[in-house]
């Protein structure tokens, strides 16, 4: 069967399923132009609150790049800067760049572009059988420039030293420990904690999440003081309909009981 990548929209969450689990989920260049598409699509969705990422199957998330598409797809200089610049790197800044909060759900193998994607997203919870790395090294080449910078700003020097240079492979407690993943759960508790998680998400208001997102977002991108003007922008959030039934309930919520 061909690899493809399906969303199932349920309510206010949107489930992205990366299906090629005969090769543990490698994307082909049809699949990483079906992922942006697809989160192009679902950041246009002013109903979603939430988009939930994961691999089919249990036995990996991603291991990145179609490896059999080389010969074809990044066999010279003018491939490899295609297929970066033209295929992964707008596929990831779909992730990245969505309006909606983004959640990474991680079995298994989670390697080379499966990582990109998952540093890609706000929120990675793993379970205990996961394994991240990017030991592309060892095949001769190295990250592209914009795939390491997205992984430095999310753990830094030491840990994106050790993924690329060394080539090191994680376990789940070890990424957990370097901050590349927000939780580890058993796996037989990893559905139950995404869901958890989703329902929080859920239970904020969307313009507010959306917002936060947005800050962050700038914050990674840009170190610079945050301007005056980036300031105000934020407080358009008081004009919204959910922040004025949302304070109006908190109030009504404190008002103490009547006395009778």
């Amino acid at each position: 069967m061909v690899g493809r990548i399906l969303s199932d929209v349920q309510g206010e969450v949107a489930f992205v399923t990366i299906e090629n689990d005969r090769k543990l989920n490698a994307l082909d260049v049809v699949m990483w132009r079906s992922l942006r598409a697809q989160f192009e699509e679902l950041s246009r969705r002013a109903e979603l609150r939430c988009i939930v990422i994961r691999g089919a199957g249990e036995k990996a998330f991603s291991a990145g790049a179609d490896i059999s598409e080389f010969a074809a797809t990044r066999s010279n200089r003018e491939q490899v800067t295609r297929f970066h610049e033209e295929i992964v790197g707008p596929a990831l800044m779909a992730i990245f760049d969505c309006d909606v909060p983004v959640v990474a759900q991680i079995r298994g193998v989670c390697m080379g572009g499966g990582l990109e994607i998952a540093c890609a997203c706000d929120l990675r919870l793993a379970d205990d059988s996961a394994r991240f790395g990017a030991p592309v090294g060892k095949l001769g080449f190295p990250l592209a420039f914009a795939e390491t910078q997205s992984l430095f700003a999310l753990v830094g020097w030491a840990t994106s030293a050790e993924l690329l240079i060394e080539g090191r492979i994680l376990s789940a407690a070890d990424a957990f420990d370097r901050r590349l993943v927000t939780r580890v759960s058993r796996s037989v508790e990893l559905e139950d904690d995404v869901a958890r998680c989703v329902k929080s998400i859920c239970e904020s208001g969307r313009w507010a999440a959306r917002s936060h997102k947005q800050q962050l977002r700038r914050l990674v991108r840009d170190s610079s003081p945050v301007s005056a003007a980036e300031r105000h922008s934020v407080y358009a959030f008081a004009d919204t309909d959910e922040y004025q039934e949302g304070y109006r309930r908190f109030v009504r919520k404190q008002k103490p009981a009547p006395r009778g």
